[in-house]
């Protein structure tokens, strides 16, 4: 049913794939990477130079709170060299939580950012009289996220999505149990094959209702998570950690937290960086000079920078493995909230082939009708390319809208 209730009265469509500081929304194992190869990357380089962010985080990967540690970590390899003026490159969580750490210590550091604001792929962005996060949005893995200590010595309000309690349904009938069916799944498969002929080899051995509930973990807990198809993933893309239990989201945005690091940082906006180089007694930087360079871009853009007199064998080998999920935010808002209310607030949607199947209701947090969905790898493509920022808002409301009307025909008097 379309009525007018149903067509969103503002939007923000996110395009994190054609971003040229990100050119993707995070980090994503290639095949033949193994979850070493990010720890590989995060090795000092000849006393001058120490890559960081979420992609050189083997424990957090694809996150703010990951990206925030290893800022911290190569914040420590610099005072370990003994620098005394750091380069920074990017101003993401990573950037600043490396340039914080070291300005508390006395060091002397510059950040370089290309963008024209701060938080990198943090981006908290005005609808309305709202304030939405339309880049990273959750403190995940709440308990032990020492981003989420930061927000909370802050007193910043935060809400929580409990995300094993979602209000789900599926398009072509009953829906089954999806964790237990990836479960299985990880348990099953063939490593020793690339992830796409072992997921293959998997399904021949289950009954159709089983290959179903399958096809909609693979699509929900592993594509929606990593944001590639099957062919570009490596096996050990099946235990990178996703979201938990109690993750938290900030009704007003990350921009709260960035801004309260940046405080006092030398922080300079669009200076995009196209080299690194080094020497025994310094690094330069488009025309800065330093003792030592913390670079933090993300590793789409990492693979284009020039490195001299280069990196080591070892990480390049390991760089090459890591590839940038394709995952893409529409926030939509409503005059009135016509979807059924889910208690975690967190919303899922299985269809075939997979489009907006995640959804967060925004609404009590922000106190306007509002939801946001994500949509991943393949479905990004069929659903965004040539298509107007509009004519995308309009699509996931259909599709918010298919959603609603199944779970409401399944209830009792539907």
């Amino acid at each position: 049913m379309k009525t007018l209730a149903r067509i969103p009265t503002a939007w923000h469509v996110t395009r994190w794939y054609a971003d040229p500081y990100s050119r993707g929304a995070y980090s994503a194992l290639l095949p033949g990477c193994r979850a070493e190869h990010r720890e590989i990357l995060a090795r000092p380089v000849d006393g001058r130079l120490v890559l960081a962010g979420e992609a050189v985080n083997p424990q957090n990967p694809g996150m703010t709170h990951g990206a925030w540690d290893s800022g911290v970590a190569a914040a420590q390899c610099a005072l370990a060299a003994g620098a005394r003026r750091v380069i920074v490159i990017g101003a993401g969580f990573a950037g600043l939580a490396a340039a914080s750490s070291l300005s508390a210590k006395g060091v002397q550091v510059i950040v370089l950012e290309g963008r024209d604001r701060l938080g990198g792929r943090a981006h908290t962005a005005s609808l309305g009289q709202m304030r939405v996060d339309v880049g990273a949005a959750w403190l995940q893995q709440f308990e032990h996220n020492s981003l989420a200590r930061y927000a909370e010595s802050l007193g910043l309000a935060m809400v929580e999505t409990d995300f094993s309690q979602p209000l789900s349904a599926a398009s072509d009938g009953y829906l089954p149990d999806i964790d237990a069916a990836y479960e299985a799944l990880k348990a099953g498969v063939d490593r020793s094959l690339p992830l796409k002929d072992g997921v293959a080899q998997y399904l021949t051995s289950l009954s159709a209702a089983e290959c179903r509930a399958a096809r909609y973990a693979i699509d929900a807990n592993l594509i929606s998570e990593a944001g590639l198809p099957l062919d570009l993933l490596s096996p050990d893309a099946l235990d990178e950690p996703g979201v938990g239990n109690g993750d938290r989201y900030l009704p007003q945005g990350y921009i709260q937290l960035v801004e309260h690091v940046a405080r006092g940082l030398d922080i300079r906006l669009e200076r995009p960086v196209s080299s690194i180089s080094w020497n025994e007694q310094e690094v330069r930087v488009e025309g800065e000079v330093g003792d030592f360079c913390i670079c933090t871009v993300p590793a789409g853009v990492l693979k284009d920078l020039k490195f001299t007199p280069g990196l080591p064998t070892e990480h390049q080998q390991a760089l090459s493995f890591l590839g940038m999920g394709m995952i893409e935010k529409v926030v939509l808002q409503f005059g009135e909230r016509w979807w059924p209310v889910s208690q975690s607030g967190y919303l899922r949607w299985f269809d075939t082939p997979a489009n907006w199947g995640e959804w967060l209701d925004l609404t009590d947090g922000v106190g306007v009708p509002t939801v946001a969905g994500l949509i991943a790898a393949d479905g990004v493509a069929r659903h965004y390319h040539a298509q107007s920022d509009y004519q995308v808002a309009l699509a996931a409301a259909e599709k918010l809208s298919a959603w609603a009307d199944t779970l409401n025909s399944a209830m009792p008097g539907g």
